[in-house]
């Protein structure tokens, strides 16, 4: 059985190796890059080895392209689903955070690549939507009682959704914390035991990374941070990585932007319902933000100013916006992003600018917009064929290719109701 297993797995990779040597040629499509060239309204993109090689109106097609007629249909690079649970969970209604560290003495080195599970129900679904990268993230941070304090929930990644391989692009892309109302919890029960505690981790930080053979290692008990933490805060005291920070308060999110400035870190803000109104300190800090443009309700008290405007303002005043799957509808996670950048057209951001922030945007924020997030040469071959726009709920995606191979537009759950739906009366 073993050996069968084994096979079965080998033979996939190969399948999987072969189909991205191809070359193919996606001919009268209406292509939406994303990227330099623009609108195409009859336009072609040319695919070898896995990349895009060309794109343009008057293309020269090799002869053994094989050749995909778009007929006149939308061509879009693949969507990114930013601050997501995508393959952490095995069931496809699984909660907001996927997994997460409860030990005290591991939270920002919790590294959430090593939880992903490449057969998740939930990625054959994140493909039919064309969701073909995400940005998965650990749980915020927590705190059982009678415990020290955690301030971060532990390390993102980066992840491809194509079937077969290692499904992770980039492990450790950014530290992940919570600075609101369960972050405050996290670190003792109020904001101010947060920030300070922040201030000191950092300072420990520069000085173990001024000298790691210094640290005594019968002290670390003594420590505010073990080592795997501090080893994983190096890069983000040196500005080589950022940190995450969910947030929504108004208030809250003026101390993150004056953490920045006076620690000298860069920050991505998620979340951030409340963004619109710092809008021109946010743009001047040059800190982008990745909100949830769904919430408009105040679900807690953090975010009693939310609103469907919160992406269009902040877009007019300057800032580097993305989209995150929606926190007050959980069992649609996997499903949004599209529908959540739509939303967001509806209310004030224009049509374009809503579909960046579900490409191209994520890849900028993360620092990998060189190989995603656009249609252009040497970039990875992720690409969507839709049935009409993407930011149309009646819309579907007819053709999701990743990484230059086509993926299968199926899914367990989505066979077992067409197998037994004839049966309910």
């Amino acid at each position: 059985m073993i050996r069968c297993l084994v096979l079965a797995a080998a033979l996939a990779t190969a399948a999987t190796s072969a189909a991205a040597a191809e070359t193919v040629a996606i001919v009268n499509a209406r292509v939406l890059s994303m990227g330099p060239v623009g609108d195409l309204p009859s336009g072609a993109v040319l695919v070898r080895d896995g990349k895009i090689v060309g794109i343009g109106e008057r293309l020269a097609i090799p002869r053994e392209a094989r050749v995909i007629d778009a007929k006149g249909q939308i061509l879009t690079p693949g969507l990114t689903a930013t601050v997501s649970p995508i393959g952490l969970n095995d069931t496809i209604g699984s909660g907001y955070g996927g997994r997460g560290s409860n030990n005290p003495r591991l939270s920002a080195g919790f590294d959430v690549s090593y939880d992903v599970n490449p057969t998740s129900p939930q990625i054959p679904e994140a493909r039919i939507e064309g969701v073909t990268r995400a940005i998965i993230t650990p749980n915020p941070q927590s705190r059982a009682p009678n415990t020290p304090a955690r301030l971060f929930g532990g390390q993102a990644a980066v992840i491809q959704l194509g079937e077969g391989g290692d499904l992770t692009v980039k492990p450790r892309v950014a530290v992940y914390l919570d600075a609101g109302e369960q972050g405050a919890s996290a670190a003792g029960g109020s904001r101010g035991a947060l920030l300070t505690l922040l201030k000191q981790a950092f300072a420990d930080t520069r000085a173990y990374a001024r000298n790691p053979a210094s640290l005594d290692p019968a002290r670390l008990d003594e420590m505010s941070l073990s080592r795997a933490d501090l080893d994983a805060l190096v890069p983000v005291v040196q500005r080589r990585e950022p940190l995450l920070v969910e947030v929504n308060r108004a208030s809250d999110i003026r101390n993150v932007l004056a953490l920045a400035r006076d620690e000298k870190v860069r920050v991505i803000l998620s979340g951030a319902a409340e963004a619109w109104m710092l809008a021109p300190e946010i743009a001047a800090a040059k800190i982008p933000v990745v909100i949830d443009a769904e919430e408009n309700q105040a679900f807690q008290f953090e975010s009693l100013n939310a609103t469907y405007e919160n992406a269009a303002i902040l877009h007019d005043a300057g800032v580097l916006v993305a989209f995150k799957p929606s926190v007050a509808r959980i069992v649609f996670l996997i499903r949004t992003p599209r529908f959540i950048a739509g939303r967001a057209a509806r209310y004030g951001l224009s049509p374009y600018e809503a579909l960046a922030a579900i490409t191209i945007n994520p890849a900028r924020i993360f620092g990998l917009a060189d190989t995603f997030g656009s249609i252009e040469a040497g970039k990875d071959a992720d690409l969507v064929l839709w049935s009409g726009d993407p930011l149309e709920t009646t819309s579907v995606a007819r053709m999701v290719m990743i990484r230059g191979v086509e993926q299968p537009l199926t899914a367990r759950n989505r066979a077992l109701r067409d197998r037994y739906i004839g049966t309910v009366k």
